[in-house]
């Protein structure tokens, strides 16, 4: 039995593949998220559980997802497509967007889920979670859009 190899084109498509499923399941758990967290901002007595579910799923399902969807997606850009590619450009920069959305959005997560948990009735909870959830659906929307880039490939310049 010959030993196992994987020729360039072989190689190619595993890296794609990593590519597609890192961002299929990054996204389809931010659309879940959006889900628990309009969930939580209409319950007030298990909101602050809600929302570190919603916490846990996103560290340790969705950003590393999309790091191993963004790193794939790099490799496949330099090993394959032209550099000035306009729509892997533009996808690049909204990903960069995202990723600083992402990260800023972190600190405020903790800041909800603790004042879901110490004050479930205030108006600042209220405030917070309409701002926070709608911050969160324009990072899906960006992603989704990332996504339809990634089929269509329009060009823009």
């Amino acid at each position: 039995m010959e030993g196992f190899y994987l020729d360039e084109l072989h190689l190619y498509t595993l890296v794609k593949w990593f590519h597609i499923l890192g961002i299929s399941i990054g996204f389809g758990s931010n659309v879940t998220h959006v889900f628990w967290l309009i969930s939580a901002n209409v319950d007030a007595v298990n909101g602050s559980e809600k929302l570190r579910v919603v916490k846990k799923i996103d560290d340790r399902l969705s950003v590393p997802c999309y790091a191993v969807a963004i790193s794939c997606g790099v490799i496949m850009w330099l090993w394959s497509w032209p550099l000035m590619s306009s729509w892997i450009i533009v996808s690049l920069v909204l990903s960069t967007i995202l990723t600083v959305m992402g990260i800023s959005f972190g600190p405020f997560m903790k800041k909800w889920i603790k004042l879901a948990a110490d004050q479930p009735e205030s108006d600042g909870l209220r405030i917070l979670s309409k701002r926070l959830t709608l911050w969160w659906i324009s990072i899906t929307s960006g992603v989704l859009f990332i996504i339809y880039m990634m089929i269509w490939k329009p060009t823009f310049w």
